[in-house]
């Protein structure tokens, strides 16, 4: 199987705050998050969320989201991404990762195409309780 790391999300309860670290102290640039026709449950206030860029498309590098108890329920799922930050991985064969979680009998949160453009997106905890994000075209 091949990946990525695609992203890495981080908690910001002052999004503007950390944003202007990142750009005004680390030189990143900050760039317009594209939400897909079929978005979840995802604020797209600047106070919100914000995207610094790598360079590459698809919402790829560094994401600063406010933590929202909420966020799970409101999308139907059993791990909130908006808490504690995460990685994301981008894989070849997401389906192929959803058999073995099932087959592992490891519980997951799964989701269409509702936060970025293309891709669909799991969520599970590691053995550590590290929460990771893998996601793979539509």
């Amino acid at each position: 199987m091949e990946w990525s790391i695609h992203h890495v999300n981080l908690q910001a309860k002052n999004v503007r705050a950390c944003t202007a670290f990142y750009t005004d102290v680390l030189g990143m640039t900050e760039q317009p998050w594209v939400f897909p026709q079929t978005r979840g449950y995802l604020p797209g206030d600047p106070d919100k969320l914000a995207l610094l860029g790598d360079g590459r498309e698809g919402h790829t590098g560094l994401h600063l989201i406010a933590p929202d108890p909420d966020f799970a329920r409101k999308n139907d799922l059993i791990h909130n991404p908006s808490q504690g930050g995460h990685v994301a991985f981008h894989v070849d064969d997401l389906q192929g990762v959803i058999d073995r979680l099932t087959a592992a009998g490891i519980p997951f949160s799964v989701t269409g195409e509702f936060a970025i453009p293309g891709l669909r997106h799991v969520y599970v905890t590691d053995p550590e309780g590290n929460l990771l994000e893998i996601n793979g075209h539509i």
